[in-house]
């Protein structure tokens, strides 16, 4: 079949639980951009420092990695069906009321506890969606289920409005309310209308027997050799640099142009809708073009745009009086990024790995990703709290990073091969 094959098309020859996926994602995607926006933010108006919040995002990262590392035992152990429901309870259901009530550092801290078990289903959701599948469309497939999260743009002006009426705290502990129902209901759904896959029936037969410690540790030489393959080694190192930059971006861009561009919070609901109309654009007519043996351009446009969105800010901080114009050109150039790398990353982890070992080395690679990551929300706090600017030179920096490594990870790449 060919590579390229049009979404609607992919739509349309979806079967499985590749379909299930792609059908109850909404469920989930919506809320969570609707909401990611405003969590910075939210956080601040409960009372926590910048370097509080960089220290948060720190542990959050630090809770991911213990969970990354046995995330893969326990879905072997006990299948990918039921591990998806129970963790994708306690990791969204529960975190998202805890965050609707707190009030103070240590029940935001219990949330973002209880919200670092989604690693569990991340890998879970790579390994429902690839088994049993047809993964020669897997971008195609990343696409479509990317596009979900952009409906989600288009609902940020209703919460604009709705901030603007009853003010930022009440709606947003309502949207945090609604966001808890609405996964909930993904997560019994994709629960109900999925099935284990066959690799997922012979490992749960195959583990039955051994704990889940045993089971994570168990051949941990054949992991570590697995990993020491210079393709899979220099897509680790990469996909860190993109996850710390990630995590800086999320947890202060909102901030940043808050207090240096002085945007309303209302307002900040403008820009989701810039960002969907953008991303909505390029992965109807762009993505699906892109092909997984041709990396090389749109994997260094994507990183450029990134990059291009720090520094419009940067170059701005001496025009205010411009910032509406400024702030969009920046979310502009990271929704270009995102639609681009987004699919693109996320299909070439998913087909260098092996299939017999997919869930152990799916949780040991991201387990290393969050090691190395870690420390980055905590230095970005820090920074921001002695100078925003300082956060956004730093994430620059870790943009330029990429940008030179991404250079020997398409070496390594071709000819690129799936495997």
């Amino acid at each position: 079949m060919n590579d390229k094959l049009p979404l609607w098309k992919t739509w349309r020859t979806l079967r499985g639980n590749q379909r299930t996926v792609v059908w109850v994602e909404p469920l989930w995607s919506i809320p969570y951009q609707v909401l990611l926006p405003y969590v910075s933010i939210y956080m601040s108006m409960i009372g926590l420092r910048s370097e509080q919040i960089g220290m948060l995002s720190s542990f959050g990262l630090a809770m991911q990695f213990v969970w990354a590392i046995f995330s893969g035992a326990i879905i072997d152990k006990y299948g990918r069906r039921k591990t998806m429901l129970l963790f994708g309870v306690l990791s969204w259901t529960v975190s998202c009321l805890l965050f609707a009530v707190a009030k103070d550092y240590l029940i935001v801290m219990l949330a973002v506890l209880f919200n670092s078990m989604w690693q569990v289903t991340g890998n879970c959701f790579s390994c429902i969606l690839v088994e049993d599948g047809d993964s020669d469309h897997l971008v195609s497939i990343w696409t479509l289920i990317n596009l979900t999260g952009l409906v989600a743009g288009f609902f940020s002006p209703i919460t604009g409005l709705f901030i603007d009426k009853f003010t930022f705290m009440p709606t947003l502990r309502t949207v945090y309310l609604v966001a808890m129902v609405m996964m909930t209901a993904r997560f019994v759904l994709q629960y109900h209308y999925s099935y284990e896959s066959s690799i997922g029936l012979q490992r749960r037969k195959a583990c039955s027997n051994q704990s889940v410690i045993s089971l994570t540790f168990r051949d941990w030489r054949i992991l570590v050799a697995e990993l020491r393959q210079p393709r899979l080694l220099l897509c680790v190192a990469f996909m860190a640099l993109l996850t710390s930059f990630n995590t800086v971006q999320t947890t202060f861009w909102s901030l940043f142009v808050t207090k240096t561009f002085y945007v309303s919070t209302a307002t900040l609901s403008v820009f989701p809708v810039i960002v969907s109309l953008t991303t909505l654009v390029v992965y109807l007519f762009i993505t699906p073009r892109i092909s997984l043996r041709f990396v090389r351009y749109p994997l260094l446009l994507g990183l450029s745009f990134h990059l291009s969105s720090i520094v419009a800010l940067l170059l701005g901080e001496s025009f205010h009086r411009y910032w509406i114009g400024i702030v969009l050109l920046s979310a502009f150039c990271e929704a270009l990024a995102i639609a681009l790398l987004g699919p693109l990353t996320e299909s070439i982890m998913t087909v260098v790995i092996r299939s017999d070992e997919r869930a152990r080395l799916n949780s040991f690679i991201t387990a290393l990703i969050l090691l190395i990551s870690t420390p980055m929300g905590w230095l970005a706090g820090s920074l921001f709290q002695a100078n925003p600017t300082y956060t956004m030179v730093f994430n620059a920096g870790l943009m330029v990073a990429a940008i030179l490594l991404s250079f020997f990870v398409v070496h390594r790449l071709r000819p690129f091969r799936p495997t």
